[in-house]
């Protein structure tokens, strides 16, 4: 029974619906955007509506007895028309706070995108490995069948045919052990993409790995990476925490108005009245608090500067490191190849040699052996290079 094919496409499709890391962080970014949109509120007016019943007699019987009741509405409005920047600085320090929690969900969205891309690798690479490690077993069987023949004959020593015939075990229980480790790496992507329950799948093999950037500006691209997006945003969020605490040193101007109706029935047919004001209020002197408080917040302010100034140079750095793991893996790769192709070539040979008697069995071993090392170096050498691919889009901050 053929089992369900996976694409590197499904994947992606399915880790943005169901992974619980990409939805925790979309929920987070969410919310920021919800109060950062609250804070626009301190540009608008208040207004607020009011009705109140009271009752109230010297008689001290609760019934039977005349009513002296009175009623009342009010509608009130207030506007703030200065309050020293504080509203603007709590809509900077909320816009920042939103963008420093998108670049978390970019951070969070590439570490998952990495975190896939691997497990997928991984899946690719186990079931290429389970073919490479049976293939091996067989040659290695037909190697020792071989050699025993030989040694039944008189033309090969029992050291070599027992050595033959323990290559053949271990390329058996080389097949067992990959079955066992792609078994565990379908388990390891199904928990990326987040499934609850585990049943067999397979993925469509694909080798396929874009050539590494030639020269791209790495500086520029530090820049915009997730870390540096985030230590950006905590720099201007600490500004605007410091001309939210500079605004204690202004005065605050607020503008109110109101209407109501009072009487002593529920129709509010009397009592009509109105006011509106301006008032300012300035603090004056509160112990040294606002001055200490504003000290704080410029050291705080500095402090974001310089760490954004090292985030930046880490990420250089990073993207550098990154950038060149993936050129040795895509070099490693093509030298991996040759060898490969020249193993196979020398392997054909040696056997045919080896079968005739003009080639002794050490040498022959010693070809055998790096036939197999060429074959499971190649295809390591193939997951290594998309590992490094991987690693170079996560450094990016590329997500799903």
């Amino acid at each position: 029974m053929a089992l369900p094919a996976l694409t590197w496409t499904a994947c992606v499709a399915e880790a943005r619906a169901k992974n619980p890391a990409l939805r925790q962080a979309e929920l987070g970014l969410e919310a920021s955007r919800a109060r950062r949109n609250a804070s626009y509120g301190g540009f608008l007016p208040r207004v607020s509506a009011s009705l109140g019943a009271s009752d109230s007699d010297r008689d001290a019987r609760l019934w039977f007895r005349d009513m002296n009741s009175s009623w009342s509405a009010r509608l009130s409005a207030s506007q703030s028309l200065f309050s020293g920047f504080s509203t603007l600085a709590d809509v900077l320090r909320s816009s920042a706070s939103s963008r420093r929690e998108n670049a978390s969900f970019r951070q969070t969205a590439a570490d998952l995108r990495a975190r896939l891309r691997r497990a997928f690798v991984d899946v690719v690479y186990g079931q290429e490995n389970v073919k490479v490690q049976e293939g091996i077993a067989q040659r290695r069987r037909a190697n020792a069948d071989l050699v025993q023949l030989k040694y039944e004959a008189g033309r090969e020593n029992k050291g070599s045919a027992l050595r033959a015939e323990a290559d053949a075990l271990q390329a058996a229980y080389e097949v067992a052990r990959a079955r066992r480790a792609l078994i565990l790496s379908r388990q390891k992507l199904a928990r990326e993409l987040g499934r609850d329950s585990f049943t067999e799948f397979r993925v469509e093999v694909d080798w396929a790995m874009a050539p590494p950037p030639s020269a791209p500006d790495l500086a520029a691209a530090a820049e915009e990476t997730p870390a540096s997006a985030s230590a950006a945003a905590s720099v201007d969020e600490a500004h605007a925490s410091l001309m939210a605490a500079r605004a204690s040193f202004y005065p605050s101007l607020d503008a109110s108005a109101s209407v109501g109706r009072d009487g002593p029935d529920w129709f509010l047919n009397d009592g009509k009245s109105w006011n509106a004001g301006l008032s300012v209020s300035w603090n004056l002197f509160n112990g040294g608090r606002d001055w200490f408080s504003w000290r704080a917040n410029r050291a705080a302010a500095a402090e974001s500067e310089t760490s954004l100034a090292s985030v930046r140079r880490d990420q250089r750095v990073s993207l550098q490191e990154a950038l060149f793991y993936y050129v040795d893996s895509h070099e490693s790769l093509a030298v991996r190849e040759r060898y490969l192709e020249a193993a196979r070539t020398r392997a054909e040979i040696g056997r045919a040699q080896y079968a005739n008697g003009l080639l002794g069995f050490v040498q022959w071993d010693l070809i055998e052996g790096e036939l197999v090392d060429a074959e499971r170096s190649s295809i390591a050498a193939r997951r290594d290079g998309l590992y490094a691919e991987a690693g170079w889009r996560r450094a990016l901050g590329e997500g799903l």
